[in-house]
């Protein structure tokens, strides 16, 4: 990055967002030379025509995580960070699911003591616990190995890939048009997938993971006040 070139990057601007006027305003904040503000100038038009997209403090973390695999010099793309925001935006209405068939189908809903499965799941329920616990795996292997960008693509693929678009999807049908003891069922099935994807995804993007895992029903005898105090368990 070089001020002369304009494409200095304020963290701040990506999370909160800013017109290009501002992004022009700010070069004559410096000492810059009238040519090289000029060139600045030219680069921003160029690089944020429409200025950069709020993203949020998640979402740029996570993205600057996945740029570790490209060594020293990254090619920086505000759009890749305008898509994880797109991911949190998919989480949030993912636990927003989750919580809303809470109420519907399971008032007061209480997740049951262990994590142990009851042997009466459908296909489906197994296949994403099954998803969910190699998932698990692979991604303490590669925290274990410090490749922290391919645990982030381990995790983005379950959730995003998994649990969202599959899973979820999928558990409408059980809502919709199975018995009362296969929708008990597939509440805990739920809420295993989605809490435990949130222990996973912590590290990553702390802040939106955080706010979402409060909204969450407890084990009775889980007494953690936050998400960082709760460890990834394997059903």
């Amino acid at each position: 990055m070089s001020k002369s070139l304009g494409n200095v990057v304020d963290p701040i601007d990506v999370m909160e967002g800013i017109t290009l006027e501002q992004l022009h305003a700010k070069l004559y904040e410096g000492n810059l030379d009238p040519k090289e503000i000029a060139k600045a100038t030219q680069f921003q038009q160029a690089a944020f025509p429409q200025g950069i997209p709020e993203c949020g403090a998640d979402a740029l973390r996570f993205s600057l995580i996945q740029y570790t695999a490209s060594g020293e010099d990254i090619n920086f793309d505000v759009k890749v960070m305008h898509a994880y925001r797109r991911f949190c935006n998919k989480l949030y209405q993912a636990t927003k699911y989750v919580l809303g068939t809470f109420d519907k189908y399971g008032k007061g809903f209480i997740p049951n003591q262990t994590l142990a499965l009851s042997g009466k799941e459908s296909l489906s329920e197994r296949w994403i616990i099954s998803r969910f616990n190699n998932t698990v795996k692979e991604a303490n292997e590669a925290m274990r190995a410090r490749e922290l960008s391919h645990t982030t693509r381990i995790i983005h693929s379950y959730l995003y890939d998994e649990l969202c678009d599959i899973f979820i999807e999928n558990s409408k049908a059980i809502f919709g048009e199975g018995s009362p003891e296969q929708r008990l069922t597939a509440l805990n099935t739920l809420y295993i997938a989605i809490e435990g994807g949130l222990r996973l995804i912590h590290p990553f993007m702390p802040f939106l993971s955080e706010e979402l895992w409060q909204r969450l029903p407890r084990q009775p005898t889980n007494k953690a006040d936050s998400i960082m105090f709760a460890m990834v368990r394997k059903p």
